[in-house]
């Protein structure tokens, strides 16, 4: 996939895996949107990297689409979209089944309902521009279970099921 000169949008772009792929983008010659609830690491992610700073909940979709609409106003089109952001809280004491109902919500919120909240915005916006790539990263937990992570696994697998029927459902459109 061709970064140079595209505009990227990473969602928990300020620490781990998505600091790590804002400066891979930026190595590759890309445009960074560092998008994060911790605004203050984000802008020094962005600092870094040249990109735009953006505090965002995920869990929130009208964050997600203010914040998609400042990138394009201010950054550019929308190239490539990573949902990235992810929250794991662990088990309760005794196991799956005594996980506090709030640790199972911001889970499905978090890790499932942010990549639909970017789809929702970003496929028309794509489609009508002939294209763009949308990757939910979901960790090894959406193809396998995590021991003592029922909640995340439960929303990591439920992701991996969104990004197939997103495929299927849009491939054809030039939707990646």
């Amino acid at each position: 996939m061709e970064i140079h000169n595209r505009v990227v949008f990473i969602t928990g772009g300020a620490h781990g895996i998505g600091r790590a792929l804002c400066r891979a983008v930026h190595m590759a010659g890309g445009k960074v949107a560092v998008a994060d609830i911790d605004l203050r690491a984000a802008e020094v992610v962005a600092e870094e990297v040249g990109g735009l700073a953006l505090q965002v909940d995920v869990s929130r979709e009208d964050d997600v689409i203010q914040a998609i609409d400042r990138v394009e106003s201010g950054l550019g089109l929308i190239d490539i979209f990573i949902s990235n952001a992810g929250v794991v809280f662990g088990d309760g004491p005794d196991g799956a089944a005594s996980a506090p109902n709030e640790h199972w919500q911001a889970c499905l919120d978090i890790n499932l309902m942010a990549h639909v909240y970017a789809a929702r915005t970003m496929v028309p916006r794509m489609v009508r521009r002939g294209g763009g790539c949308l990757v939910n990263v979901v960790s090894a937990a959406g193809l396998l279970c995590q021991v003592g992570e029922a909640a995340y696994t439960a929303s990591k697998h439920a992701a991996v099921g969104f990004a197939e029927s997103l495929a299927i459902t849009h491939g054809d459109e030039g939707i990646q």
